[in-house]
């Protein structure tokens, strides 16, 4: 059961980017399904997809598209160009 959830997982986030220039809208469904699987199979997001979306509006982060990557102070700072959303990450 879990398998096939992070197959599911990792075809919907294929599609996604597959999608996203066409399609934006159907791009961010298919990444709101995506957590909704995970959250059914009560797992953790798979470490190469964890920072792969904007968590607050579901766009599939594109750098220089959909992404701004800034680097300061011993942090890695992510910024969402379509919502403003910012995550940021220690630099060890």
């Amino acid at each position: 059961n879990r398998k096939i959830a992070i197959k599911r997982i990792k075809y919907l986030y294929k599609k996604s980017l597959e999608v996203f220039d066409k399609d934006p809208d159907l791009s961010r469904r298919y990444i709101k399904i995506l957590l909704e699987i995970k959250r059914k199979a009560n797992i953790k997001l798979i470490r190469e997809l964890r920072n792969k979306f904007c968590k607050k509006c579901y766009t599939v982060w594109i750098p220089g598209k959909t992404l701004s990557i800034r680097v300061r102070r011993g942090k890695v700072i992510y910024k969402c160009l379509n919502c403003g959303y910012v995550k940021r990450f220690k630099i060890r």
